[in-house]
């Protein structure tokens, strides 16, 4: 009998596990942070360009945030599929708590009750918006512990730098938007056509954290599919 038999190739039976890791990296690391640094910091920039009877930044944050929605729920349905049944552990409670909130953040967004509910929605859209955030960062953590994942002790340090370089780069936008304020106060008459002071900064700002956050999403989802 020959020993150099060709056999086929055996399925991966991980491949699931690792489609809802690269899902949930894509969503939370790169186009949730992009998204929300738009919608925070960018609200006065590009003020002559309006897509679809919008304004820019509008349409840029609709555009990460349904990326992420998208990736979200799609990860979540992708784990179902493959788990046999509820797994018992912190990671899987945080995620479904998640996924709710994701799930939820569109309603919340597009949600214009009249009088002041308007304005607790749109609180309630932005504190579910951080906290969902933040959730999902914490659970890619706790993920790198599962046995049944059999992912590298390395990815705690590039989960680490992205969400590392996602606090560097908001905190950069916040000195930016001072520095604007403080400049806007002292001009008592501003041109409503004209971006906010420090624009040019913000979107190179913007550009370095896109960049650097593509890179570290691009090196975990490889150290994921090389398990």
């Amino acid at each position: 009998m020959r020993e150099d038999l060709d056999l086929p190739d055996l399925p991966d039976p991980t491949v699931l596990i690792k489609l809802h890791g690269t899902f949930m990296v894509i969503a939370w690391i790169l186009c949730s942070s992009v998204g929300g640094a738009v919608a925070r910091y960018f609200k006065k920039t590009w003020v002559t360009q309006q897509y679809f009877g919008g304004d820019a930044w509008f349409l840029y944050h609709r555009m990460y945030m349904f990326f992420t929605w998208l990736l979200t729920c799609s990860g979540f349905i992708i784990i179902f599929i493959d788990m046999d049944g509820w797994q018992d552990n912190a990671h899987a409670v945080l995620g479904v708590t998640t996924f709710v909130l994701c799930f939820l953040q569109p309603i919340l967004g597009a949600a214009s009750p009249p009088g002041h509910t308007r304005q607790i929605a749109r609180i309630l859209h932005i504190v579910s918006g951080n906290v969902s955030y933040y959730l999902a960062v914490a659970n890619m953590f706790l993920a790198v512990g599962l046995k049944s994942a059999n992912l590298p002790e390395a990815l705690y340090g590039w989960l680490a730098g992205g969400l590392a370089l996602h606090l560097i780069a908001h905190a950069a936008f916040n000195v930016l938007d001072y520095m604007s304020r403080k400049r806007a106060a002292s001009q008592p008459i501003l041109d409503p056509t004209k971006d906010a002071s420090y624009s040019r900064w913000r979107k190179v700002t913007l550009m370095a954290q896109m960049i650097g956050l593509l890179a570290f999403t691009i090196v975990i989802v490889v150290l994921i599919w090389r398990t």
